[in-house]
């Protein structure tokens, strides 16, 4: 008898042992789950809302069985893929809002350390040479993507919101509001 209640002690310890696991696990997946939540803005999830809903909308019409493609047929390919590429962006969006508060949080545990040690501002200037260089891109573009540069892209095409000296000229001769804004 004494080894039927041995046995039952056992697996009632290894019962309440994998209860308390999962507990712990569940409790971490909750706290990261809030972590997130608390610092992805309410906006980006309205918007994936808003896409869901077009996303039904586009759902619900038939599509063609004819070879010409119609303009809903179009519409429905293209929310598809942004669909996809939101999705992409979110997960990109929530791992680099966690990333860098945890680079963040490093960074000032170090500073403080440093501080205590009276070599703050060394460590404070080497840090931010550290993130010039870090930050200073040295990749090649993507596709489709334009340079700051507009001698670098087609047709000396410049990116929206650069001060161009044609700009500037009919700003001085006929003043600030005869240059279009948008």
């Amino acid at each position: 008898m004494s080894q039927i209640e041995a046995k039952l002690k056992e697996y009632r310890a290894l019962r309440k042992r994998q209860q308390f696991i999962d507990n712990i696990k569940q409790k971490l997946d909750n706290s990261k789950d809030k972590l997130i939540n608390f610092l992805v803005p309410k906006s980006v999830e309205m918007d994936k809302k808003e896409e869901e809903v077009i996303l039904l909308e586009c759902e619900e019409h038939p599509t063609n069985n004819s070879s010409k493609l119609l303009l809903e047929d179009i519409v429905d390919v293209t929310s598809e893929t942004s669909e996809v590429e939101y999705e992409e962006n979110q997960e990109t969006w929530r791992y680099c809002v966690l990333k860098w508060s945890i680079y963040g949080v490093i960074w000032l545990t170090l500073y403080i350390i440093f501080l205590n040690l009276q070599f703050g501002a060394v460590f404070f200037v080497i840090s931010v040479l550290v993130g010039i260089c870090l930050n200073t891109s040295t990749k090649p573009k993507k596709k489709g993507e334009i340079s700051a540069y507009s001698v670098f892209n087609k047709n000396c095409k410049s990116i929206d919101g650069t001060l161009k000296a044609e700009q500037f000229e009919k700003e001085i001769r006929y003043g600030a509001g005869t240059v279009r804004s948008f």
